[in-house]
């Protein structure tokens, strides 16, 4: 179990890259499926319902990956960089359709801020610190 100081010093160093690796795969989703289902289906009466749908599972998608993260788990990342893709290759699809080109530019370039943030150093560091902390606490139990 960590002591106060301990804890204190790790969420000082480690909180920070980890919000904005959370953040910016939020906004990289939460921007391309927007435009991704308002440009598929425009004039389609379920419009708000799919945005929201899959919105929905790729956030799940996400909370359950940072969550898994979080708790230690080695492989956890690999179901954050999954909706990511996912995200990635949406916003793929909206090229050639019509959009400005720096919203598209900022669109596609988006997921792939979420994963260099994920592939910092400090992050790395964060998650090998948290499999440890996970090891400690099932060795202790």
């Amino acid at each position: 179990m960590m002591k106060l100081s301990a804890f204190q010093t790790f969420m000082q160093r480690y909180f920070p890259i980890f919000l904005m690796g959370f953040f910016a795969s939020i906004v990289a989703m939460a921007l391309a499926v927007a435009l991704w289902v308002d440009s598929h289906w425009r004039n389609h009466p379920d419009n708000p319902l799919y945005t929201l749908l899959i919105c929905g599972v790729l956030t799940l998608l996400l909370c359950i990956g940072h969550f898994a993260m979080i708790r230690g788990l080695r492989r956890a990342i690999w179901i954050v960089l999954l909706s990511l893709t996912l995200t990635w290759l949406m916003a793929l699809n909206l090229i050639g359709s019509g959009l400005n080109s720096i919203l598209l530019f900022t669109v596609v370039t988006m997921p792939w801020l979420a994963v260099l943030v994920l592939n910092s150093s400090r992050h790395r560091e964060m998650r090998r610190r948290l499999i440890e902390l996970r090891g400690e606490r099932s060795s202790s139990s």
